[in-house]
This record gives structure tokens, sequence and C-alpha cells, in this order.
């Protein structure tokens, strides 16, 4: 049985999401009133106004290119997952499938930190350090290839249990000389002389 702390904390836990819809405008007051009333399944407890964002190709959205996309933060009591808090946007509210995303607090955290680390890496080609070390060809291109190559070769498998002695086969067996075709024709000779 629970602890009553335990029991108490659980019950009074917020669950935390980020909606993010694009190619909508969920700024009017009915398309916020039908979002409410479709989360409201899990008890709503806040919900923040529409942010938008600037119109540019989103992650999120990849299959959509450059859109419009609005971000809505909000807590319900239930527990619950994005897929449903998703389902309930598309049937409910009438947003399409293809247009709504939904993260939990530490998945939109996760993928924040993602989009700063893959905006601040920068190519290979354009490093200032590489461009005049002669040695930087060996890292792209056909040396890369020709480096991983020799660097399989040279590694050693190991494969677990004992050595088994490799399959026998009929291919190293000596069945006979003559072709199946010759030898049908031998059976046919054979059976008219028994048949006499």
């Amino acid at each position: 049985m629970k602890p009553f702390q335990k029991y108490f904390y659980e019950s009074s836990k917020l669950y935390e999401f980020r909606i993010k819809i694009a190619n909508y405008d969920v700024t009017k007051p009915e398309v916020i009133d039908c979002i409410k009333n479709a989360i409201d399944a899990y008890q709503l407890e806040t919900i923040s106004n529409p942010k938008r964002l600037p119109i540019q190709e989103h992650r999120s959205f990849s299959k959509l290119g450059p859109c419009e996309c609005y971000i809505i933060d909000i807590a319900v009591k239930y527990p619950t997952i994005t897929e449903q808090i998703r389902q309930l946007i598309i049937n409910r509210a009438g947003v399409n499938a293809d247009c709504v995303c939904v993260y939990t607090k530490d998945q939109q955290e996760q993928e924040d930190a993602i989009n700063e680390r893959l905006d601040s890496q920068e190519p290979v080609l354009t490093d200032p350090k590489l461009k005049d070390d002669p040695s930087s060809q060996d890292l792209v291109g056909q040396g890369r290839v020709a480096s991983l190559i020799k660097e399989l070769e040279t590694r050693k498998y190991e494969t677990a249990g004992k050595a088994t002695p490799a399959g026998k086969t009929t291919a190293n067996d000596v069945i006979g000389t003559i072709s199946p075709i010759a030898g049908a024709k031998k059976l046919r000779d054979l059976g008219k002389k028994v048949g006499k």
C-alpha cells in the first residue's frame, strides 16, 4: 500500500505538455475554447496564450516546409501521454493530424538542447583550422573511406562458443557423370528393354 504522502503528492501533481500547431490560426477565441474543451477530459488546470513562432521550417513539421506555428503550454491533473492529448485535439478541436505535435516538458527540453547543439555546429569543410592543414583531406571524401576500410581490416572479430566443423554439402559428392537429360533417356531405353 502507498504511503499517504506519496498518494497526496501524486494526487496534486500536474502533468505539463507543450502543444505545437502549424497552419492553423489558434488565436481566435472559439478555437481556443475548442482546444480547452477537448483537453478538459484530463481536467485542464492551466493553459497559456498561444505564442506565434516565425514562419520557417520546423523540425516537428518537416513535411509542411516553411509554415506558421503556434505553441500552447498546458497542465492537466490526470496522468496521460502525449498521443492521447494529440488525438483529443485532432478529433475534438478539428485540427489536421499532420499539423499537431505534443511534447512533455522533458521532451521539449531535450529537443531544444539538440537544436542548440545542431545550430552551433559548423561544417567540417568551413572550419578555418582544417582549411590549411594538409592532413584535413583524410577526414572527408575518399580518403576517409579508405581509412575506414583499413581500420575494419585490422580489427579482430571474436565469436562466442567453440569452433564447429564446416557443414558437409552434396556439392562435393560425386553423384554421377551423366547429365539429367541423358540419364532420363537411358532410363527410358532401359524401360523399353525390360518391357519386351
